[in-house]
């Protein structure tokens, strides 16, 4: 059966609109990298007037004395299979108050991470930038966490 064109339009708009409702029927979801780079960004949250520890894995700066911190991550694949990197929310080390993201993938992939903490202080906003720090995920792992978080 041959479709006139503006029946196949018809088709093509009603496939095109069912494709776009389907991923709001499932929720918010993990950021996933479908390109060479995906961004998360959490927060804000309240911190009780406390420096945080902004770190990507072992790597940390300290922040001034904050009463609320944001953290955007963006992950690039540098080395490796596409798609290949979540992000998703954690929770910070040790109970720690704050925000954390963490970086995962199911294939071994190298990617280069970057976030920025940005955050209030009694006298106003600081933004903070962070690496940009090269690591490699290996499937299985806890991966990278990235944190701005109390101690």
């Amino acid at each position: 059966m041959v479709l006139s064109r503006l029946g196949s339009r018809a088709v093509m708009a009603a496939a095109s609109l069912a494709l776009g409702v389907l991923p709001l029927a499932m929720g918010p979801a993990p950021a996933v990298a479908a390109s060479r780079s995906v961004s998360l960004a959490v927060g804000p949250v309240p911190v009780p007037n406390v420096s945080v520890s902004a770190c990507i894995d072992a790597e940390c700066v300290s922040t001034p004395v904050l009463t609320s911190v944001r953290l955007s991550v963006t992950a690039t694949v540098t080395n490796g299979p596409l798609p290949a990197v979540v992000l998703s929310t954690a929770a910070c080390p040790n109970g720690g108050l704050g925000v954390a993201i963490r970086a995962t993938s199911n294939q071994a992939v190298t990617v280069s991470l970057r976030g920025t903490v940005s955050g209030t202080t009694t006298s106003g906003s600081v933004s903070i930038p962070l690496g940009p720090v090269t690591e490699t995920i290996l499937p299985g792992t806890p991966g990278v966490l990235v944190s701005a978080c109390t101690a």
